[in-house]
């Protein structure tokens, strides 16, 4: 699920070449534990699983798994836990190059639109999860699905935001309207060298355990191994948080 116009969508599909920089010339061990390390942040693997089993929990909880999860859905789950944050970095990266300020309003704004559009899209089923689960839930109903855990619907939400502001500054110096599909090719190309520089200048270390990069398709190939796999206790505590949520009417 991406909340983009279509034009907005099409100036993301940069983002897979730019991505190839940044992972690809970062390299060196990882620290025990670490899931990632991405721009000096990093990530646990206790974090990336615990946003899996949230995900799983949602699912289950909303009968939209058949049988059992497999390891190569782990894996992939856990490897979009890894690419929102190499997307948020790209993108911050380049908002702060062009000297755009994406405010808490704009995020607020961007998260208002994901939560009204996808409880409205779950109206039928009477969802009474958070909105952030409503948001995660319609994410992964939908045929592009992203992976989205509901712990991490406000940083989408940012990268939204960021990728608005970053969208809108580059058709406004080309002379562009960024809601006309047929500005697609010229907005892509105005993107492009904004993009890359700052996939040449973020740091990002991926753990082998989650995945690599693939030249050849330019993009985060998550690995296909067994381990990535939340525990019970892990689903279970996703799931009792999930019930409190509901039940206090917290996001």
């Amino acid at each position: 699920m991406i909340h983009a116009s279509p034009v907005r969508l099409a100036a993301v599909v940069v983002l897979g070449g730019a991505v190839a920089l940044a992972t690809s010339a970062c390299g060196g061990p990882m620290q025990a534990g670490a899931a990632a390390v991405v721009q000096g942040q990093r990530t646990t693997d206790a974090t990336v699983q615990d946003q899996v089993s949230s995900i799983i929990s949602l699912v289950q909880k909303n009968n939209l798994q058949q049988g059992a999860v497999t390891d190569a859905q782990r894996a992939a789950l856990s490897k979009a836990q890894i690419s929102l944050l190499v997307e948020q970095a790209l993108w911050q990266k380049a908002a702060d190059d062009e000297g755009l300020e994406v405010t808490s309003a704009d995020d607020a704004k961007e998260q208002t639109a994901l939560v009204e559009q996808d409880r409205a899209t779950l109206g039928g089923k009477q969802f009474t999860g958070s909105d952030n689960e409503a948001v995660a839930l319609a994410d992964a109903e939908s045929q592009s699905a992203s992976g989205l855990a509901p712990s991490t619907v406000p940083i989408y939400a940012h990268v939204q935001a960021l990728i608005r502001a970053v969208v809108d500054e580059q058709a406004a110096k080309a002379h562009l309207d960024p809601n006309d599909q047929n500005n697609v090719p010229a907005l892509q190309s105005a993107l492009q060298p904004v993009l890359v520089k700052a996939a040449g200048e973020i740091k990002v270390k991926i753990s082998p355990r989650y995945g690599q990069f693939d030249a050849s398709t330019a993009q985060v190939v998550a690995a296909q191994a067994s381990w990535i796999r939340p525990t019970k206790a892990q689903i279970a505590a996703a799931q009792q948080q999930q019930d409190a949520s509901n039940g206090m009417g917290t996001n």
